[in-house]
């Protein structure tokens, strides 16, 4: 029997209706697609190339589908907002995107109810398959010169770095003249272009996209669009899988570490510490989570007043078009690191522009920049801020420079509700210190909120769904090592860390007596390497 074609690994079209289909979109051009070729593939889409006969080269884009990607349903909305939001772009900007000539999804009628998974459409179309027919990305990507710290191979320079990184400031200037009276994503339908349901990170990622009874936008202003985000997050940790997110234990971070082997190990401890009682998914860890995420529900009016209700011309259209990740991925560049294109905008949505004007993540998103490249960003904004805006316009040249000095608290609550983050006890740390009561530390405003009635209550609520000990010690049986040192250092930390007895009234007999949270971060890990360390000297 003869194994399907390569060009098939991640679904079976009709490789004569899409080579019909691109030569009459090039008034008779053929074409060709190489049936041997490997499709490219990333995160939730796989690409194969198209080649003409004057040596012309397009791309068929196509979503992932199956178990663990997304709906059908949702992939092919996304699609269709991506392929709207390129000609949107290509429209009214001179921002580099790729230039879209064909797209058919799959959507034939809309959910039930307010989620997304509520219906399977059909493929009916030429191919077989929901497409997207563009051109190619002139360039080459970024990720394969931006290098990590302590990489084998030299990359990219800190000056190129900060040239790339200046240009992404200025096309974000560009950007922030595309306004839209509305938050959500964008849709092309008889010819106009149409805000409707937001398809943002975080309404879609992590199965948000089975949730019900959130609103799902058009955002009519700034503090609906931050709240309907915020009971995204609500509804996905009372109720949907965690993955690797344990508030008060941050996965260890190798830019902590100067010794990767010593990073290893503190990764190691934390994963033994994860898995004794199952503690991700467990109740005590979704209460904590519901806890910052009711707290940040009550800044969102404080933080969403605080600048850009200044800006008059926002009055009427105070939302603005964003790339959600603007990662070494993403962004192509020529050997000058000119930027070329920038690619993959799905999830892009009109946000508030307080949402905008944000550095991005380098080289991922979750990736904090440096203070260098968040100036150079910054100073790339400045200039075409400058050059663009009416020297009498002074209150809209100060409010925005204003919001861009305050970006990193926007940067901070995007990876906290997106859960595009790996530690985020730190990066909510950050936020109270900029927005909740200076009176009071975090570590004992998390306490007393364990203590209290209302919480005691909603763990105890939460608990009901726990896993049962047989189901706990499976699993632990699964997923802790076999070794005992690392067993022993896993079960007392959570017997120190008093983590199965938080949700009650404040005992003065407990162990942390001093109303503070046990937070397994880097000062435990280098405690423990340290203790080991010299116990093996001695």
């Amino acid at each position: 029997m003869q194994s399907p074609a390569k060009v098939f690994r991640y679904a079976e079209f009709d490789v004569n209706a899409l080579c019909e289909l691109a030569s009459n979109l090039r008034g008779g051009q053929d074409c060709h697609c190489n049936p041997c070729q490997v499709p490219k593939c990333g995160s939730f889409n796989w690409a194969v190339r198209l080649s003409f006969t004057d040596g012309l080269e397009w791309l068929l884009r196509s979503p992932l589908q199956g178990y663990g990607y997304l709906s059908e349903y949702t992939s092919g909305l996304l699609l269709a907002s991506e392929a709207a939001t390129l000609r949107y772009i290509r429209a009214y900007s001179t921002v580099p995107v790729p230039e879209v000539f064909a797209c058919k999804q799959v959507i034939l009628k809309p959910p039930y109810g307010t989620h997304l998974r509520a219906r399977s459409p059909s493929k009916d179309n030429e191919i077989g398959i929901p497409y997207m027919l563009q051109s190619i990305a002139p360039g080459t990507p970024l990720e394969d010169t931006w290098k990590n710290p302590g990489a084998d191979e030299p990359g990219i320079t800190h000056a190129d770095k900060m040239k790339v990184v200046t240009q992404l400031g200025t096309i974000t200037w560009q950007l922030s003249q595309l306004r839209f009276a509305q938050a959500g994503s964008l849709f092309e339908e008889d010819g106009e272009f149409r805000i409707k349901t937001c398809l943002s990170r975080g309404m879609v990622l992590n199965e948000r996209d089975e949730l019900e009874d959130i609103p799902r936008g058009p955002f009519t202003s700034e503090q609906s669009f931050f709240e309907g985000h915020l009971l995204a997050f609500l509804q996905h940790v009372r109720y949907l899988p965690l993955g690797y997110h344990c508030l008060l234990a941050p996965i260890p971070a190798p830019k902590e570490y100067t010794d990767p082997s010593q990073c290893r190990m503190a990764a190691n401890w934390w994963h033994e510490f994860v898995a004794m009682d199952s503690k991700i998914d467990s109740s005590y860890n979704r209460a904590d989570y519901v806890i910052v995420g009711e707290a940040l529900l009550g800044m969102v009016t404080k933080w969403t007043s605080m600048l850009s209700d200044k800006l008059p011309e926002h009055s009427q259209k105070p939302f603005v078009l964003h790339h959600p990740d603007l990662s070494v991925n993403n962004v192509f560049v020529d050997k000058d690191f000119n930027v070329t294109c920038i690619i993959d905008w799905s999830f892009c949505s009109s946000v508030p522009i307080t949402m905008l004007l944000t550095a991005p993540g380098l080289p991922q998103s979750r990736d904090e920049l440096d203070r260098t490249l968040v100036a150079s960003f910054e100073s790339g904004f400045r200039k075409a801020l400058v050059e663009c805006v009416q020297p009498d316009d002074c209150i809209i040249k100060d409010t925005l420079t204003e919001i861009l000095s305050r970006s990193r608290l926007t940067w901070l609550f995007t990876r906290i509700i997106t859960f595009d983050s790996t530690a985020d006890y730190t990066l909510f740390h950050d936020i109270w210190e900029s927005l909740g009561p200076p009176e009071q530390d975090l570590s004992e405003y998390l306490r007393s909120m364990q203590a209290s009635d209302k919480y005691i209550t909603l763990h105890a609520e939460l608990a009901r769904d726990d896993p049962t000990e047989a189901q706990v010690a499976a699993e632990e049986a699964e997923f802790l090592s076999k070794n005992v040192e690392k067993r022993a250092i896993a079960r007392k930390l959570t017997l120190v860390s008093e983590w199965s007895s938080r949700y009650r009234k404040a005992d003065d007999k407990g162990l942390r007596r001093n109303g503070k949270v046990f937070v397994a971060d880097r000062r435990l890990w280098q405690w423990i390497y340290d203790c080991l360390k010299t116990e093996h000297v001695d």
